[in-house]
């Protein structure tokens, strides 16, 4: 994931304007034991990215990770039917 950010950095840097880069997400995980998964979202590495590198214009994950809910995640992920139903529109719009 965090390779979006420096993406981000280096395309508004090389085109010397600001560009709207927004992720797309899939809840990936792994197994942990014989009978359990782990989710490979490292929340805390993404608040960093988020903080101190740039922030993307959206987040969306089309099944959105259990760690989001109710965490300081929820005002930067969002699930991907919000991006379809309302943010697109703002996205899309460049007076915004």
């Amino acid at each position: 994931m965090g390779k979006i950010f420096v993406d981000k950095l280096l395309m508004s840097k090389f085109v010397k304007h600001k560009v709207k880069i927004i992720g797309i997400f899939l809840n990936d995980v792994q197994r942990k034991q014989e009978d359990k998964v782990s989710s490979t979202l490292v929340s805390n590495l993404f608040l960093v990215y988020t903080k101190f590198l740039t922030r993307l214009e959206g987040v969306y994950y089309v099944d959105i990770p259990y760690r989001v809910k109710d965490s300081s995640l929820e005002k930067y992920i969002f699930p991907f039917s919000k991006f379809i139903s309302e943010d697109i529109w703002k996205l899309l719009n460049p007076e915004v």
